[in-house]
C-alpha cells in the first residue's frame, strides 16, 4: 500500500507524466488517481503520476542487528501510520459531512463549533466507559482521537 513518505520506484510512464523509469522517489500525496511524488533529496522537483506506474521500493539494505532489538525507527513508523489512518479517516468523513465539524450548520444545534465537538467527545467517552474498548470499540477509540484533534483545530479559531 502507498502511503505519504514511501519510497517508491517508477516502473512506468504515461503521456505527460515526469520523472525517470527506475528513479527512486517519496510520495508526499496520495489520491484516488495519482501520486505526487518527489525526488528524495527534498520537494523542489515533484511530479503526478498513475498510482499503477510505481512501487514501493523493497531492496533495502538491513543491518543484522535490526532484528534484535528495539528501534526509535520502529515507534516512529508505527506513529506515522497511525496518524496517517487517523488524518485520512478525518478527510474521509469531512468530505461525506462537509466541514460541519468547524464549522457546523447550527440547523437545530446552536452550539459553537468548540462545544459540539466537546458533545461528540462526551459521548464517545461514554460509550467506551459502558463498552469497554474492545474490537468493536475500536472505531470509537479513532473517533475519540480524531475529536480531539478537530477540538484543538477548533480552539485555533
Amino acid at each position: 500500500m502507498i502511503r505519504i513518505n514511501s519510497i517508491v520506484r517508477l516502473i512506468a510512464k504515461v503521456k505527460g507524466d515526469r520523472g525517470v523509469i527506475g528513479g527512486k522517489y517519496k510520495v508526499s500525496e496520495v489520491k484516488k488517481t495519482d501520486v505526487k511524488l518527489c525526488s528524495i533529496e527534498g520537494d523542489d522537483h515533484c511530479f503526478y503520476a498513475d498510482p499503477k506506474n510505481v512501487v514501493e521500493d523493497i531492496f533495502v539494505s538491513i543491518p543484522d542487528w535490526v532484528g534484535t532489538r528495539t528501534d526509535v525507527n520502529d515507534f516512529g513508523s508505527e506513529l506515522e501510520e497511525t496518524v496517517s489512518n487517523i488524518v485520512e479517516l478525518l478527510k474521509s468523513k469531512n468530505k461525506a459531512y462537509g466541514n460541519t465539524a468547524l464549522n457546523p450548520s447550527n440547523v437545530f444545534s446552536k452550539l459553537s463549533a468548540t462545544e459540539a465537538i466537546c458533545a461528540r467527545l462526551d459521548d464517545k467517552l461514554a460509550r467506551i466507559k459502558n463498552k469497554g474498548i474492545n474490537d468493536k470499540t475500536e472505531d470509537t477509540v479513532d473517533d475519540l482521537i480524531g475529536y480531539l484533534l478537530l477540538l484543538k483545530m477548533s480552539m485555533k479559531k
